[in-house]
């Protein structure tokens, strides 16, 4: 098959085969020996020869395929363990979802280790003051990284409405770029498919992603992939502990539950 190019249509390909010829990127040189040329002929070719049909990358695949490619360069390690899910499904609602709780719970693990409030600049690190989460959402083939600044200053109310936002503007396709910018870590939430584990690549520039999987024995399975750029083993298993610790805390969800961050007057 060759390399696909442009041709002027030829009279002796009915339209509809040569819309299918077209659409499969075939060379008319491929009937050169035809005087006619009909639909099923281009049909049979194709079966014949196995042909898959191309198709082009929307702005939004080329996008993922960037980041992709640009995440998967990173040096990265990974900690397996999981988080108490007692006082998650407890406090969990219809608006305050076990992602409403977890993207709390990090922010706040985050407020207490700044290693994974750091980005990379020209010859410095830098730590950021809030905890600003990425978190995945997918909508067919578009994959977004929306971020939920500030996540420490808001209440849980908040972050459930921020949520409901952005599921919206997702299905709709209506993120703005300036929805996708600001994390310095990131979530993954594949819990409610029943995939018990998963490796999330890390977003852009973030210093880490959680992937979260299925619960099980009153556990929520947890993924951290660590850039070792910025934070060691070390850091990241204190930073899990944390984790684990916010999650067994029945005060910061009292706390949180009543609509304050924790440790607001």
């Amino acid at each position: 098959m060759n390399t696909y190019t442009a041709y002027p249509q030829s009279e002796k390909f009915t339209p509809e085969a040569w819309d299918l010829l077209m659409r499969y990127r075939l060379s008319p040189e491929l009937f050169a020996g035809e005087e006619r040329v009909e639909e099923e002929d281009v049909r049979a070719y194709i079966q014949a020869h196995d042909v898959p049909l191309p198709r082009a990358l929307s702005p939004i695949r080329q996008v993922i395929i960037k980041n992709v490619t640009e995440s998967a360069k990173k040096p990265v390690f990974h900690i397996y363990d999981g988080i108490n899910a007692t006082l998650i499904r407890a406090y969990e609602t219809k608006e305050l979802t076990v992602t409403v709780w977890i993207l709390k719970l990090v922010g706040e693990a985050m407020m207490r280790h700044p290693e994974t409030r750091t980005t990379l600049g020209a010859d410095t690190f830098q730590v950021w003051p809030n905890a600003s989460i990425a978190l995945a959402m997918a909508h067919g083939e578009a994959l977004y990284m929306p971020v939920f600044r500030d996540v420490n200053k808001k209440s849980v109310q908040e972050i459930a409405e921020e949520l409901a936002d952005y599921k919206k503007r997702v299905r709709r396709g209506r993120v703005l770029a300036s929805h996708l910018v600001g994390s310095t870590f990131g979530i993954s939430n594949l819990g409610m498919t029943g995939i018990e584990r998963f490796d999330a690549l890390i977003n852009k520039n973030d210093t880490g992603i959680a992937a979260i999987g299925s619960e099980t024995q009153g556990r929520i399975n947890v993924t951290l992939t660590i850039d070792h750029r910025f934070i060691d083993g070390w850091q990241a298993a204190e930073f899990m502990q944390t984790l684990k610790e916010l999650a067994e805390d029945p005060s910061v969800f009292k706390t949180w539950k009543n609509g304050k961050p924790e440790g607001a007057e």
